[in-house]
């Protein structure tokens, strides 16, 4: 055995160690649970201030965190969405939201007491929103008004991007051009730089054609635009009221807007020349009213976009004021008021082509110089080329559209380009065929999207062109295409290539078809023998059954009560009084027998024809069964009812039977009309059994299960017949039974035949 000697000093040290170790394990428990203790209590208690909500993330906002606000409304679209903002942010509240998720259960009275600058508290829930986190509500006070908020102005980074969004804002501003919406007016601004648009209520009275090219300061709320994928687009600013758009500075006399010349509007300034509009001169080379035109002065040419319904054509001198936008990589004049000044002679065509055009723009870049002599964009020019397609508008606005092949360089292949023709006689393009050689003339519209990321960094280029046609004059037309093309060739050869494909395939099927002919009519013949004798069998069974009912039980039940009238004399002597009651009430009971086994009887023994063609053989029925009844029977028939089978009227006239029976019997009519005719389909025959009883609830008659098998009989015997039967009643209102059946032939003689031989056999 053996002992460590221990130092006591060394072992105090290590208790204190171990004791501070334990004390500390203790504490930084004791902290873990106070903490969660107080996280538990924070996330139970709801977000009171907006900027709270405002920050959360997308993740977090979605838990639909508690939230309890208060704020002044800054917007209200009279409906079910409004902004709120308190003293740290401003956040869209959603109503029609909270109704979809069954959230809001608030007091709807109180919406329509809710005006800009009302003060609310607001409970409900966080949401991440469309773009930015917003709060469905649950419940709303109104506590009263409130000033609004101090707007801010505008920071470029912030407004922009649309981190201000539902932030109470100002900003001056230049209007540049307006449209109608429901809700009011907007107002296309521009910050210098910066393009937003402000959205303007209804109930503001403004004139906006008189504000176009003013200096205004608009205080509203910042909205943002965004797409599907929360990403924004745009910004706006919406303004409630009418003091929040105040004019600084009143648009420019017409006299007062500066001149520049037409290859002047964007180039490099030591001072930009700001928002407002221009002035500019030239020639109109091409027009559409209410929407574009083109001007030339020397050798530039700028389009000019418009909503003036000032008519132009080609030729007139034309003043144009507008607005610079930069935004499409080539200068051109929008929102431009018109004004004629005279006339001038039109420039000619420039013969060149759209591969040359673009060779000397990419020229142009790669040397870092303008474009010599110009860039065409804008002019005229005639050229050569190959017509590919001819397309119409699909939105039927008469736009024609020509794709055309023009060769480029040796070893560059071939360059695609459209022709449009917007207004004018479009379908006169329409005749043009593929393939033709044409001479065509129309102003070039450069396309300048970006080829490549080192061009787009420093210079832009342009991709493509299209040509705008003034007319179909503009197209002429200089060769045709061959007719011997491949697409001809191939025409030509495919109707005796199918000839002779048909003919082969025609005489691989034809046996196949003889075949499949051979054993669809046998099967069609042996349907017709089976159905034949089913028919002829059954007759004769009913006649056999009707033949021993007579005989037998039809003889006994007559027996019967003769031997019940002979008690009754004798229990009686004549003159001396009545029967018993029991002797009459049976003899009463056996008479009812006898009527009634005597008519079915009669209604098994009677053939379906017997002789007579089908519409007296229905009128016989309908004697027969209606003699000694009340009811009026009337019989109608349409068609050429002498070309129908024995097999198939046999049964018609077992249907009628039965139904009539049923309808004399059950429901004690005034009234029945019994209908056959085949003018409707020649290949079927329909019969209608309708009478005025007292009807029924289909369903619910007797049948089957109570020993009634009128009904169940009659759809068999028309099942029979590959046809139909429908039964319509209404209580009150007489039932209807409906039948329809082919005309089918049926060979009767080979059933008879077939019959005889087989009891013969037995």
């Amino acid at each position: 055995m053996s002992f460590i000697m221990t130092d006591p000093q060394e072992c105090s040290k290590q208790t204190q160690v171990w004791r501070m170790r334990r004390f500390a394990g203790i504490a930084s428990f004791l902290l873990a649970a106070l903490v969660f203790s107080l996280g538990n209590t924070c996330a139970a208690k709801p977000l009171d201030r907006i900027a709270e909500v405002r920050l959360l993330s997308r993740d977090q906002a979605a838990k639909a965190l508690p939230v309890t606000v208060r704020g002044v409304v800054t917007w209200w679209n009279g409906r079910d969405s409004f902004t709120i903002q308190d003293d740290s942010a401003g956040i869209w509240i959603s109503i029609s939201a909270a109704r979809v998720r069954q959230l809001w259960v608030g007091d709807d009275a109180l919406l329509d007491q809710i005006r800009v600058g009302a003060e609310v508290e607001i409970e409900g829930e966080s949401d991440p929103g469309g773009y930015a986190p917003l709060i469905h509500p649950r419940t709303l006070r109104i506590l009263g008004t409130k000033s609004l908020p101090r707007p801010l102005p505008i920071e470029r980074a912030r407004f922009f991007s649309g981190a201000d969004d539902c932030q109470r804002v100002e900003v001056r501003a230049v209007v540049q051009g307006f449209y109608q919406i429901a809700d009011g007016v907007t107002l296309i601004m521009d910050a210098n730089p910066g393009r937003f648009i402000a959205q303007v209520s209804k109930s503001i009275a403004i004139n906006p054609a008189a504000l176009v090219d003013a200096e205004v300061t608009l205080r509203g709320v910042a909205a943002t635009h965004f797409n599907t994928r929360g990403e924004a687009t745009a910004v706006r600013v919406i303004i409630s009221m009418a003091e929040d758009l105040r004019v600084e500075k009143p648009p420019p006399l017409p006299d007062e807007v500066p001149w520049v010349a037409l290859d002047r509007l964007l180039p490099f300034r030591a001072e930009p020349i700001g928002p407002h509009r221009v002035r500019v001169e030239g020639t109109v080379t091409l027009a559409l009213a209410g929407r574009f035109f083109y001007l030339q002065e020397g050798n530039s040419a700028v389009r000019v976009e418009t909503p003036s319904p000032v008519k132009l054509k080609a030729g007139d001198r034309v003043e144009a004021a507008g607005f610079v936008e930069i935004s499409r990589l080539i200068g051109t004049l929008c929102d431009a008021t018109v004004r004629k000044t005279g006339a001038a002679s039109l420039p000619g065509p420039i013969v060149i082509s759209p591969a040359e055009i673009l060779a000397l723009n990419k020229f142009a870049v790669e040397t870092a110089q303008v474009a010599q002599p110009h860039d065409h964009d804008g002019h005229l020019i005639r050229c050569r080329a190959r017509l590919l397609a001819v397309q119409s508008d699909p939105d039927g606005k008469g736009l024609r559209t020509l794709t055309l092949e023009h060769p480029q360089t040796v070893g560059q292949g071939t360059l695609i380009f459209r022709a449009l023709l917007h207004d004018g006689k479009t379908e006169q393009l329409d005749f043009l065929q593929p393939g033709s050689e044409l001479q065509v003339t129309g102003l070039v519209q450069l396309d300048y999207a970006p080829n490549n990321l080192p061009s787009r960094i420093s210079r832009t280029v342009p991709a493509n062109l299209d040509l705008i046609l003034r007319s179909p004059a503009d197209v002429v037309v200089l060769s045709q295409p061959s007719w011997w093309t491949a697409q001809h060739l191939a025409m030509v050869l495919a109707p005796l290539l199918l000839a002779l494909g048909g003919a082969l395939v025609w005489n691989l099927q034809l046996k196949r078809q003889v075949r499949r002919k051979t054993r669809q009519l046998a099967r069609e013949m042996h349907a017709r023998h089976d159905a034949s004798i089913e028919f002829q069998a059954t007759l004769r069974e009913r006649t056999r059954l009707a033949a021993n009912l007579h005989d037998t039980l039809l003889q006994t039940m007559s027996g019967l009560g003769f031997q019940i009238e002979a008690c009754e004399a004798e229990v009686v002597p004549q003159g001396f009084g009545k029967p018993p009651g029991h002797l009459e009430v049976a003899r009463r009971m056996v008479d009812h027998a006898v009527d009634e086994l005597r008519n079915s009887v009669w209604a098994l023994r009677s053939l379906p024809l017997n002789g007579m063609g089908l519409p007296e053989a229905l009128d016989s029925v309908a004697h027969r069964l209606g003699a000694g009844r009340d009811a009026h029977i009337e019989v109608s028939t349409d068609g050429d009812l002498s070309r129908v089978p024995d097999f198939i009227a046999g049964n018609l006239i077992l249907v009628v039977q039965e139904a009539l029976h049923n309808a004399l019997k059950h429901g004690h009519p005034h009234s029945v009309m019994i209908e056959i005719r085949t003018l409707d389909d020649p290949a079927r025959i329909t019969l209608t059994v309708r009478d005025d009883g007292p009807g029924f609830i289909p369903g619910e008659q007797v049948g089957v299960a109570q020993g009634h098998f009128g009904l169940q009989g009659m759809r068999e015997r028309m099942e029979r017949l590959d046809g139909t039967l429908r039964i319509q009643s209404t209580p009150g209102r007489g039932t209807t039974i409906h039948a329809e059946a082919p005309l089918r032939f049926y060979d009767g003689e080979l059933a008879d035949r077939s019959i005889d031989d087989d009891q013969s056999a037995r």
